[in-house]
């Protein structure tokens, strides 16, 4: 790691931990205040000190996400040549589509967990809600992945056989957060904005789309982030 990547990351770091504690309050009080009778009733029976526990994991969760994001956008805009920036690009594909199975496995078994009586609500909802952040952090970074492989030449993509369609399919597996219920989980804990940028001062949360709707789109033609 390079000294100004180094750097970078550092500042980071320290903005966001300083503002987890904070975030995590703020998290708490808009979680409880949803609209969804049906997920207040269930979220009432969490204790308040399991609920902020729970909204400190995925504030966590949040940060490290954040830390990762940068560290990607940083190595693809020093990469020097567009063969770097594939060769980046193929890697952390490869990484994401095997942690992204590794998180829908993880909520198949707390379903299963579930059900057998084997956990808590509260732990049950706890842990949901940070995979969700964590399946938000994989779409974030494969929207940027998307964005900057649109503008490598053909040629370069399919020599590291990276393929625009395969990336828009994964970064729809990840937006969709285990379906409707785990989104509705993660909310009732985290609020709506589970698994966003927690950083003030940061470019929009969310990712950007253009690059996955359009093959051909260029950077900075971003449609508003998808909302789960």
């Amino acid at each position: 790691m390079n000294r100004s990547l180094s750097i970078a990351l550092a500042a980071i770091l320290v903005v966001a931990t300083v503002a987890v504690p904070v975030a995590a309050a703020s998290v708490v009080s808009s979680a409880t205040a949803q609209d969804d009778p049906e997920s207040n009733a269930e979220t009432e029976s969490i204790k308040p000190g399991a609920r902020f526990a729970a909204a400190v994991g995925v504030q966590h969760a949040e940060l490290e996400g954040d830390v990762s994001t940068r560290a990607i956008d940083i190595r693809l805009a020093n990469a020097e040549t567009n063969a770097t920036k594939a060769s980046l690009i193929a890697d952390h594909l490869e990484t994401s589509e095997t942690r992204l199975t590794e998180l829908e496995a993880r909520l198949e078994r707390l379903n299963e967990s579930r059900e057998a009586g084997e956990l808590s609500e509260g732990r049950y909802r706890a842990e949901v809600a940070q995979t969700a952040a964590e399946m938000r952090t994989i779409e974030r970074q494969t929207a940027i992945a998307a964005s900057t492989a649109a503008d490598l030449p053909a040629d370069v993509r399919d020599e590291r056989g990276i393929d625009i369609e395969s990336i828009r399919t994964l970064r729809d597996r990840a937006a969709d957060l285990g379906g409707p219920d785990t989104v509705s989980i993660a909310r009732s804990i985290a609020g709506d904005d589970v698994g966003r940028s927690i950083g003030d001062g940061r470019e929009p949360r969310g990712p950007q789309r253009s690059a996955i709707e359009s093959p051909g789109g260029q950077n900075g033609t971003a449609a508003p982030p998808n909302e789960n």
